[in-house]
């Protein structure tokens, strides 16, 4: 009898236990049947119980992210910055460069489509020193005996003579320009053949000089050389007459010595003797005469180059 007592005892905290999951079944199956709205409404405020923690709590974390991510852009722009500063040089190198040869190729073209006589080779040259003074206009050039140049070598561009060369050494050589006092330049006017003198001022003219009284020159005729006394070959552009003050004749230089930059040295070619430059009396080289006129006897420049 106490046997089954006891039995009965401890049955009844199960039974208990069974009937409080029934019960709590059949309250979830009302809740889950209950009107929605009630439900939300209890989320509704639930949500605006947490809503201040929430963003007291996300607020920090938010800044912190913040740092995060403008130090990473901060980063990212610095390794911009220094990329596009070398870029940056980079092209200022390379428009530089591209500066120096463009002028560089301009300053060439000027050399080329030179008038070239058939005994003579041109040989380029850069000119490393300014044109001279109020008291001398004369020009350093590159290149020497080096290159075979000799005194007495003619120098040009693409426009007509600028001088001739005075000085030679190993590697340099002078040139007399056309404009210094100490030129003479025997010359022919292409029209009329009337031969002349073009003779340097020290200013952007040169002066006309030695025609014969017949002669007449004409406004903007072209002015050659004329190959007396052997030294300059004939038909170089030397220049173009102008008339000045007075009706005197002058020459303005088919150059502009001023922006002489790379020059081309007419030079004899290889294996072709090079004469000495003679004495003083081998500087007339006379011209027949005709009648009734009077011609000019030959000049060159040798004067100069004693």
């Amino acid at each position: 009898m106490a046997g089954r007592t006891g039995r009965m005892r401890a049955a009844q905290p199960r039974r208990f236990f069974h009937l409080l999951i029934i019960l709590l079944g059949f309250a979830l199956i009302f809740v889950g049947k209950a009107d929605t709205l009630a439900v939300r409404t209890v989320q509704t405020s639930f949500s605006g119980l947490f809503a201040p923690l929430f963003n007291v709590v996300a607020t920090p974390v938010r800044a912190v992210e913040t740092m995060f991510e403008g130090m990473r852009t901060v980063a990212s722009l610095r390794e911009e910055t220094v990329r596009l500063r070398a870029e940056n040089e980079r092209l200022k190198r390379w428009q530089r460069r591209s500066e120096i040869l463009e002028s560089e190729n301009r300053q060439l073209r000027t050399v080329l489509g030179a008038v070239i006589p058939a005994d003579r080779q041109a040989v380029t040259a850069r000119a490393i020193a300014a044109p001279g003074s109020s008291f001398s206009h004369t020009m350093m050039i590159t290149h020497g005996t080096d290159k075979r140049i000799h005194r007495g070598d003619p120098v040009v561009t693409a426009d007509g003579l600028v001088g001739y060369i005075i000085e030679v050494s190993k590697r340099h050589s002078w040139v007399l320009m056309l404009s210094d006092v100490n030129s003479r330049i025997p010359i022919l006017l292409s029209t009329s053949s009337w031969p002349g003198l073009a003779i340097g001022q020290n200013s952007d003219v040169l002066s006309l000089s030695f025609l014969p009284l017949e002669a007449e020159p004409k406004e903007n005729e072209l002015v050659l050389t004329s190959g007396h006394g052997e030294i300059l070959p004939p038909g170089l552009p030397v220049g173009r007459v102008t008339k000045g003050v007075g009706g005197e004749y002058y020459i303005q230089p088919v150059v502009d010595l001023r922006k002489v930059s790379f020059v081309s040295i007419l030079v004899r070619p290889v294996g072709e003797g090079v004469s000495e430059i003679g004495g003083f009396a081998d500087f007339f080289t006379p011209l027949p005469e005709t009648d009734n006129k009077r011609l000019l006897e030959g000049f060159s420049p040798k004067d100069v180059l004693q």
